[in-house]
């Protein structure tokens, strides 16, 4: 189970990436709401990746 949850964390953060590329795309081509969207995508991504291997300890 640990290792499934582990390659989730990687795809998360390789779907992360790509938004945030996406998102730097956006800004080149000064498209100001696409680039806003898929920067807050990526960050979302990421910040469940992390939590994903976040240790749960206290609870």
């Amino acid at each position: 189970m640990v290792r499934a949850l582990d390659w989730l964390s990687v795809l998360l953060l390789l779907l992360a990436i790509g938004a945030f590329g996406l998102g730097v795309h956006a800004l080149g081509r000064r498209a100001d709401l696409d680039a806003l969207y898929w920067l807050v995508i990526g960050a979302l991504v990421l910040k469940g990746a992390t939590d994903l291997l976040r240790p749960q300890g206290g609870r």
